[in-house]
This record gives C-alpha cells, structure tokens and sequence, in this order.
C-alpha cells in the first residue's frame, strides 16, 4: 500500500474567491508534488473570477492550467507541463 500523504493548506480569507482559490491550489499541490497526474474541477460556482489567480499560482509552480468551457459548465484543469 502506497503511503498517503498529508497536505496542509492556509485557511482561505472570508471572501467569495478564497475559497476556489484554495481549491485550484490544491490540485496545484496534488500535481506538482507528483501525487496526481491531472486533477479536474468542476462545479465551482465562480471559476472565472478565481481563474487569474489559478493561473498565476500554476505558472508559479510549474505546471500546465486550462480553463475549459463546455455545454455543462465551465472546468479547471490542472496537470502537467509537456
């Protein structure tokens, strides 16, 4: 059995955005740490508004974001470069 590792987070400022934020950063760590090849988000209730931001910390950590919008919605995918 492969060991699970724990990931801590900051607490997310109280406003409408923090908390997809927080949420794209997680699939960053996910991903950057090796932990998950692609992670995908979906049904945030405002991925535009947090998107910039998402972008930015993903660039900052080296891996690949896309925003993908779709008939159902619109999705966060993280994953790697290349």
């Amino acid at each position: 059995m492969d060991p699970t590792a724990l990931l801590s987070f900051p607490d997310a400022p109280s406003d409408v955005v923090a908390p997809h934020v927080a949420d794209i950063d997680a699939a960053i760590a996910l991903v950057a740490r090796g932990l998950a090849t692609r992670v995908r988000l979906v049904a945030l209730d405002r991925p535009e508004a947090a998107a910039a931001v998402g972008l930015a910390h993903a660039q900052e950590a080296g891996v690949r974001f896309r925003l993908d919008r779709g008939p159902d919605g619109i999705a966060i995918t993280v994953g790697p470069l290349g």
